[in-house]
């Protein structure tokens, strides 16, 4: 085996030092852009996402011993809601909007929270009023990692008073395709 070590000016793409055997050549960046391809991938694979009829992603394959293709085809004939997409998905942050044609495979948009989030009195007067981008949601508020109160919320509010002293932790579950929103508060 023959060992080959490689200088400083070999560093230089498109540069051919002149003890190489040959003539010093120093190239563009155009002239190196225009003479570089990728290759293409061998075997690209899918990743084949199913999903219900409003988009939640309900499972993601990245490996298989068929190859994603065939899968595709046998979901296909089975009326299996899904599609292929090239890299790779986390099922928690995204969604497939399947009002596209072809469908695409889209972030979940973040809950939109306004107004103070702050430390309240645990006197059951002082409040929280916060506003919640969907209007429409389920509020969950959890005391000691236990539910203690759930909610439908259809107008965006949020009213939070209580007279427990301690942390709850306020879950926001909105509909397809919303992210889960979540929020601390304080009763001293």
């Amino acid at each position: 085996m023959t060992g080959v070590t490689l200088d400083a000016a070999w560093a230089v793409p498109g540069y051919t030092p002149a003890d190489a055997g040959g003539q010093a050549v120093p190239l563009s960046p155009e002239a190196i852009a225009a003479g570089v391809e990728e290759p293409e991938a061998i075997n690209k694979t899918k990743t084949l996402i199913r999903h219900d009829a409003s988009g939640v992603i309900t499972q993601v394959i990245l490996d298989a011993e068929r190859p994603m293709e065939e899968i595709s085809a046998a979901y296909t004939t089975a009326g299996i809601d899904h599609m292929l997409y090239d890299g790779p998905v986390d099922i928690r942050e995204a969604y497939v909007d399947v009002t596209k044609d072809p469908k695409e495979v889209l972030p979940k948009p973040e809950v939109v929270i306004t107004g103070e989030i702050r430390p309240i009195k645990a006197d059951g007067i002082d409040a929280l009023h916060l506003t919640v981008q969907p209007e429409k949601f389920t509020v969950y508020v959890w005391y000691d990692n236990k539910l203690v109160h759930q909610e439908d919320v259809t107008d965006g509010g949020i009213e939070f008073a209580i007279d427990q002293v301690g942390t709850f932790r306020v879950t926001i579950v909105p509909g397809q395709p919303y992210k889960v929103g979540v929020f601390e508060v304080l009763a001293q």
